[in-house]
Parts: C-alpha cells; structure tokens; sequence
C-alpha cells in the first residue's frame, strides 16, 4: 500500500511533466472526434428512413404497391393489384356464388297457357344457355360454345346470326353481345375465379310467347398467359373484368330462341379491334387508358339501355 506522503510527490510529478497538457488535448480532440462521428451516423440512418416513409406515404400513387412482400397479400390495400392467389381481394364479388351457383331460376308456375312442365323447361334451359355462355371454361378460353348453340332453335334468324358473328366478328356483329370470351393466346381465366349474381324472371307477352328475362353480372379474373407483371414472386396480377347481361330468351320447337340481348363489359379495352374477344385492361394499362363515363359495375338500379354508350370508367373492379 502506498503512503500517502508516496502518492502525493506523484501525483506533483505528473503536473510538472511537461508532456501531459499534450496528452490531455489529444484525448480531447479523440473524444470530440467520435461525437461527430456517432453524430453524422445517426443523421445518415435518420434521413434513410425518411427517404424510405416519404417513398412509401408521400408522392406515391395510392395504388403502387411497395414492398408486397412484407405484407400478407389478404392485409394489402384494395387500391393495389390482385393476385392469382386471391383474385377477388378488396372486391365486392368475393362475397359473390362461383360460377354456376349464381344462377339460380325462379320457382315455374302455369302462365298464360303455357303448363308448369313447359315453364320449367324454359327456366332450366335457359339457365343451362347462361351457363354456357358465361361459365363454362372452354368458351371463355376462346373456344366455340358449342353447348350453347345447341340449345338454340337452328330456324330461328336470330341463330342463324349469332353463328355468323362466331365465324366472322365485326363492328356491328359481334359474338360478345351473347358469350364471354378472352383470347387464349393473351390470357387465362384464373382457375375457379368466375362469380355470379343476378336474377330470372318470366312472364307471357302479349302475343302468348312465354319470355325468359336474365339480368345477371359475371365477374372474372384472368391473367396474362406471357409477360405478365409478377408483383411478387409466383404470384402475377390478376384482372378483373365485369360483365353485365340481359338476355330475354324464349321457347321455341323444343330449344330456345334469342329475343333480346344486352351487354355491358366493365376493364376492357373498348379501342381494341372487334374479333370476338375481351381483352382486359391490366393495372398499368388501366391507369393510361382514357376515361369514359364513370360506373360502379356493381351497383343495382339502371338499366344497360340508361347507361351511355362508349367507354365505361370502372369506380372500382
């Protein structure tokens, strides 16, 4: 143990040392050397993230995804793309019937002087001819509705014209005015993404005929076949097309007759050339393309006839 008289003469010796003020102030400067450091680290990691937050919540478009990945896909934001995985997310179909379950004919009743039987077998074929039309996978890959061409009377004009618009599409006679179809070389139909809702009704027109009235909306979410946008990784966008019909159908010599045919089709390119085709506006095409008449696709009320004619602007798909 020192003593104390020990202690205090070094204690004078390092004052006196003539090399201790030097040694002193390159301690001090060190010191304030690593402030700064420490500082100019902190600023950096502070405005990263605030590089970061404005890119996420500032100037970007509401419906531009960023980092899908660091969230699951059923907490993203209504106004991002769909998915093949959940092809309906943030879309009111979700809740809708798939497919064939949507369509669902009345109770038949006598009606004029047309039997319960008779009745009957106008409602399920004409159920069967929407189906047919609008679910059945192999039309809506472009292929011929041949099911449904079946059902159809073969002597009556209104047949003998839709065939012809199924070989030979145009402007004025287009097969889209009765069947769904997307082009098999451009794009799918997602597996087990059609939904349904609607009505059937009926009733005898003046003449006697017994007429079938469908007013039903198909939602379809379809995906590029080649080169589509892979917002994450195995999982590309997802489209969704609306397609609203009113379809008034008749019996005729044991099949039906077509009498009346409306069609409203909701996040396709109307510019496209009429070949018998849908073509879907994806997310990037959709925000270019130009803008027409807004509609909710999915609200009740109006008429085809009441909605204006052209372009149709979807408030949501």
């Amino acid at each position: 143990m020192s003593e104390p008289a020990d202690f205090v003469t070094r204690l004078r010796a390092e004052r006196q040392d003539p090399g201790r003020e030097e040694a002193l102030r390159l301690d001090k400067a060190r010191r304030r050397r690593k402030a700064v450091l420490i500082g100019c680290a902190g600023a950096l990691v502070l405005t990263g993230f605030g590089v970061w937050l404005a890119s996420v919540t500032g100037d970007r478009p509401a419906n531009e995804p960023y980092a899908p990945q660091a969230l699951q896909e059923d907490m993203w934001p209504d106004e991002w793309p769909a998915t093949v995985r959940l092809p309906f997310r943030g879309s009111p179909a979700a809740a809708w019937e798939d497919g064939a379950a949507g369509i669902v004919a009345p109770k038949a009743e006598a009606a004029g002087d047309h039997s319960v039987t008779e009745v009957a077998a106008a409602l399920r074929h004409s159920r069967e001819f929407l189906l047919e039309s609008n679910v059945t996978p192999e039309p809506l890959a472009g292929g011929r509705p041949s099911a449904a061409m079946d059902l159809l009377d073969p002597r009556d004009p209104g047949t003998a014209a839709l065939e012809a618009a199924l070989q030979h599409p145009d402007e004025k006679h287009s097969p889209l005015d009765v069947f769904t179809r997307f082009d098999p070389d451009e794009e799918a139909v997602v597996k087990g993404a059609v939904k349904s809702r609607g009505t059937m009704t009926y009733e005898v027109a003046p003449s006697g005929e017994l007429l079938v009235h469908a007013d039903y909306t198909f939602v379809y979410a379809v995906t590029k076949n080649h080169g589509g946008w892979e917002i994450v990784p195995g999982a590309p966008e997802a489209a969704r097309v609306i397609v609203r019909r009113e379809v008034t159908l008749t019996p005729s010599h044991g099949r039906l007759a077509l009498r009346g045919s409306e069609r409203l089709v909701v996040n396709a390119d109307c510019g496209a050339p009429e070949d018998g085709y849908i073509h879907p506006l994806y997310h990037a095409a959709a925000a270019k393309a130009p803008k027409g008449t807004s509609l909710d696709p999915y609200a009740k009320g109006k008429a085809i006839d009441d909605i204006p004619t052209g372009c149709v602007t979807a408030t949501r798909t």
